[in-house]
């Protein structure tokens, strides 16, 4: 007998068309938001009929290849033919029920077309389709053997070898996770700035301190859904949700009487970076930066009394006429979320987005929220001290492990602060990064429109390095963290304790990487009380590490055997080229290299590398520290 496959091969001039069944499977009613909703025909009577007609039954969706589900519910299956980019989905659909349909053969990565068509005559016949958003799949096993994933693990694991602190890293591409691993310990060194080997390892699950990552994944996601659900407008003034929000007649340089939300978002509002409201000695005049009470009208302790002390705070330029990075612009943010939503800002971002997405692993002040110390991961070792630098009042001295770091977050704002204060792993950052790449939503989830993150991922007209909040590469701004390997448009964020998002909306890729630089010693607290040992080493550096995550799909191993090589002499000119950069910390990263290069010596590059002059010289070089 003859197959069907056989038929169509001798008759291909014919009609004859195999008709490959979709996985079908009948679903309860869908419940949630969805990236596409949408009930077909489009009445001609309704607003949204078009009379160009074709676009009545076209539709785009995102996507990725090797997945993908149609939930339809149709009163006459009969009636109408359903496409997916171009290819028809054939599925044994029943009437009337709720049906899940798996197009993951027909999907491509980004931009999908739908089409659907009814080509029957039965005017009552009607056809729901819901699509959610996409979903990240750990796809980590298939990528065991990239090259550039290796070097990754091979630099991170020499640079804590050598005295660099821990490191979770989480890489997606095409809503796939294709790297994800945790490197080191929760507490590098002890009391006496000695490396302990002994404190627990740092797991995939443990909590990082994200500083100001804080801002875009607590205030920023929390401002784009009340745009989006038109609870706000960052056309409004501050003064209109805060009348008390004034100039007052003594102030020397005016603007807040008319400052919008979106110049706050731009950080050019005219505050200062950091005003230090925490203490009330700090003088910015000063050449250690303290005399007493110098800042007492600004000082609070007091959460209750920080948007007062805001209110206050003299601006340094007139609003819009600079760019200036400031703490205080997100601090206010935190304060018009709160009072628009009637809910302090960890529980509005609990409500609206950690627990539908079940991140159990993200939070505000976690040792108050089921976790212990040993599941996060320390920052700076004798509190905010800087190893005896800096004294205020209340200050920490013990190493700060589950609290928040900085400052105006921990002792003015109770730990919960627009600006900081959010712990995550990697894993649950890597879902909030994947919303943005999704455009706004995740699974059955619809956070922000498509239209809210375009207005606020746009380049701001005067630096390109700044959206709305998001920091942009540009042409090469912001290469220095986010790879110039990644696109020109990719957006994310740096936190000071160590912590990098990337997230590239062409190439469909996020990086998280989340370090805790700040829990190491401070190179020279009389030169630089800020200069921490983990500051001087490639992976808190982050353009490292971002580079070869967007490179991976190369795995090249001679590639990356000649960028390493590039590496281990350029970090030996630099050294040499400049006295800052030989201390014992730039050593230990120099070292680091040469275990990495001795690591791969059976590689054609490394080993001729290995028999110059050059090698030798290197060597020597490290050898004399």
């Amino acid at each position: 007998m003859m197959s069907s496959v056989m038929f169509c091969i001798l008759f291909f001039m014919s009609a004859c068309v195999l008709e490959d069944k979709t996985d079908v499977r009948e679903i309860s009613s869908p419940k949630g938001s969805y990236q596409l909703s949408q009930s077909y025909p489009i009445p001609a009577t309704d607003e949204a009929f078009d009379s160009s007609l074709l676009t009545n039954q076209m539709e785009t969706f995102y996507g990725y290849k090797g997945q993908g589900q149609l939930l339809i519910k149709t009163n006459d299956k009969e009636a109408f033919k359903i496409y997916v980019n171009v290819q028809e989905i054939f599925a044994d659909l029943s009437n009337k029920k709720w049906q899940q349909i798996d197009i993951s053969d027909f999907t491509k990565n980004g931009d999908n077309n739908l089409q659907v068509s009814r080509v029957a005559s039965n005017n009552k016949a009607t056809m729901n389709i819901k699509i959610p958003y996409p979903v990240l799949k750990d796809n980590t096993k298939e990528y065991t053997d990239d090259d550039n994933f290796k070097l990754i693990d091979q630099l991170i694991n020499a640079e804590i070898k050598n005295g660099f602190t821990s490191a979770q890293l989480v890489v997606a591409k095409n809503g796939n996770i294709i790297k994800s691993s945790a490197y080191g310990n929760v507490n590098a060194y002890d009391q006496q700035d000695r490396p302990q080997k002994d404190s627990q390892q740092v797991t995939k699950n443990t909590l990082y301190d994200l500083a100001s990552n804080t801002k875009m994944y607590a205030t920023n996601y929390a401002i784009q859904k009340l745009v989006s659900d038109g609870k706000l407008n960052i056309e409004q003034k501050v003064s209109e949700i805060f009348p008390d929000f004034k100039d007052k007649r003594s102030d020397e340089i005016k603007g807040k009487d008319d400052l919008t939300i979106k110049e706050i978002l731009q950080h050019q509002a005219g505050f200062p970076a950091d005003p230090q409201y925490h203490n009330k000695n700090y003088d910015p005049d000063a050449e250690d930066q303290t005399t007493p009470d110098a800042n007492k009208e600004l000082y609070t302790q007091d959460r209750n009394e920080v948007m007062e002390k805001i209110i206050a705070t003299p601006l340094e330029y007139t609003p819009g006429t600079e760019t200036m990075y400031s703490d205080v612009d997100y601090m206010l943010l935190g304060f018009i979320i709160e009072e628009v939503t009637g809910q302090r800002l960890d529980e509005y971002m609990k409500q609206n987005y950690y627990q539908p997405l079940n991140l159990q692993h993200t939070t505000f002040k976690p040792l108050e929220h089921h976790f212990s110390k040993e599941q996060i991961a320390a920052t700076e070792l004798h509190g905010n001290t800087r190893d005896g630098a800096v004294d205020f009042d209340n200050i920490r001295k013990n190493t700060v492990q589950g609290e928040v770091h900085d400052e105006k977050a921990f002792y003015s704002m109770d730990g919960i602060s627009g600006h900081a204060g959010l712990f995550s792993n990697a894993k649950d950052l890597a879902v909030l990064t994947q919303i943005t790449l999704n455009k706004g939503g995740y699974g059955n989830q619809q956070f922000f429109s498509e239209d809210t993150m375009d207005q606020f991922i746009k380049a701001k007209d005067t630096d390109p390095s700044f959206g709305l909040g998001w920091r942009r590469k540009g042409q090469q701004l912001y290469s220095w963290a986010f790879s110039p390997l990644a696109n020109s448009s990719t957006i994310g964020h740096t936190g000071w304790t160590g912590t990098l998002t990337v997230i590239d909306p062409v190439n469909h890729t996020s990086v998280v990487l989340l370090t805790n630089t700040k829990n190491s010693p401070v190179v020279d607290k009389k030169k630089d009380p800020n200069d921490f040992i983990g500051d001087h080493f490639l992976t808190g550096q982050y353009g490292l590490i971002a580079t070869l995550a967007f490179d991976s799909q190369k795995d090249d191993q001679a590639a990356n055997n000649s960028k390493l090589v590039d590496m281990f002499d350029s970090k030996y000119r630099y050294m040499k080229a400049n006295q800052k950069a030989q201390t014992s910390a730039d050593y230990a990263q120099l070292q680091s290299l040469l275990d990495v290069v001795d690591e791969r010596k059976n590689g054609k590059e490394i080993t001729d590398f290995m028999k110059t002059k050059r090698f030798k010289e290197i060597t020597a070089f490290v050898a004399n520290d």
